[in-house]
C-alpha cells in the first residue's frame, strides 16, 4: 500500500520540479496557433508568430521588437506539449503503480483491477484533449491551471475517487486474498510480510528510476519557464506599448540559493 501512495502523490507533485514555482498573473491562452494575453488593464494582445494586434489593432514594430514577440509565442507553443508530456507521464506512472500495487493480491486479471487501469487510460486520453486540439496543435488556457500546477484539481480529484472506488469494493476480495496467502505459506503472516515488502521494495524502485525521468523534465521545464519570464521582461523594456506585460512570474529556488 506505500507503493500504492506513492504513485497516487507522483501524479499531483512531480508535473513540475519542487523547487519551481510558477503564477500566472491575468489571462493566457493558445487556440489554432493564436495566442492571446490579457494585460494588466484589460488591453489585449494576439500573437501568431508573424502578426501582432493590440486590442484588434495592427501594431507596427521593428525587426528587433517583432523577432522577441515571434520568440515569445515560438517559447509558448513549445512549452505546450512539454507540460502534456509530463503529466501525462505521471498520470501513467501512476496507473501502472496501482495496478500492480492491487494485481499482485487480486490477481492481475480482476475485474476491479483491469476497470481501474482502463478508468486511468481515459483520464490519461482526457488529459490529452486538455494540451491538444481536434486539429492536432497545442492549446493552452491559464484559467485552468492554480499556482502553476498542471495538473488541476478536478483530475485529481477523479483520481482520488476511482481508487477509493476499486479500494472500498475489494475490500472483501482483498481480505480473501490475504487469508488465501496466509493458507498457502501455512499461516505464516511474517512470510507474507517479507513477500509483500519484497514486491513493495521491487516496485519502488522500479517507479523512482521513472520518476527521476519526470522530475528531470519538470526541471527542464521550468528552465523553459524562465526564459519565457526573461522574454517578457525584454518586451516590456523594448516595447514601449506593452510595458505593462507581465503575464508569468517564475521562481527558481535552487538559483536563489
Amino acid at each position: 500500500m506505500r507503493v500504492l501512495i506513492a504513485a497516487t502523490l507522483l501524479t499531483a507533485t512531480s508535473v513540475m520540479a519542487n523547487d519551481c514555482h510558477v503564477k500566472f498573473d491575468g489571462h493566457m491562452s493558445l487556440q489554432q496557433n493564436r495566442l492571446q494575453v490579457t494585460l494588466d488593464k484589460g488591453n489585449q494582445l494576439v500573437l501568431d508568430g508573424q502578426n501582432v494586434w493590440l486590442d484588434n489593432q495592427p501594431l507596427t514594430l521593428g525587426y528587433d521588437q517583432q523577432h522577441l514577440l515571434n520568440s515569445y509565442h515560438q517559447q509558448v507553443r513549445g512549452l505546450v506539449p512539454k507540460i502534456a508530456d509530463i503529466v501525462i507521464e505521471a498520470v501513467d506512472l501512476a496507473n501502472q503503480g496501482v495496478s500492480r500495487a492491487f494485481g499482485e493480491l487480486l490477481g492481475k486479471d480482476d475485474e476491479g483491477v483491469l476497470e481501474l487501469s482502463q478508468e486511468l487510460s481515459q483520464l490519461s486520453m482526457d488529459l490529452r484533449s486538455k494540451f491538444y486540439g481536434p486539429d492536432g496543435n497545442p492549446v493552452f488556457d491559464s484559467v485552468t491551471f492554480e499556482d502553476g500546477q498542471f495538473l488541476d484539481t478536478e483530475f485529481e480529484s477523479r483520481l482520488e475517487e476511482k481508487i477509493e472506488k476499486l479500494v472500498a469494493n475489494s475490500m472483501g476480495k482483498l481480505m480473501i486474498a490475504i487469508g488465501t496467502e496466509m493458507l498457502f505459506s501455512g499461516g505464516d503472516m511474517q512470510a507474507f510480510e517479507r513477500r509483500m515488502e519484497d514486491f513493495g521494495d521491487q516496485l519502488e524502485q522500479e517507479m523512482e528510476i521513472k520518476a527521476d525521468i519526470i522530475e528531470a523534465k519538470a526541471t527542464a521545464l521550468c528552465s523553459d519557464m524562465l526564459e519565457l519570464d526573461r522574454l517578457e521582461n525584454e518586451i516590456r523594456r523594448d516595447i514601449p506599448e506593452l510595458a505593462s506585460m507581465d503575464m508569468l512570474q517564475v521562481s527558481d529556488y535552487q538559483q536563489a540559493m
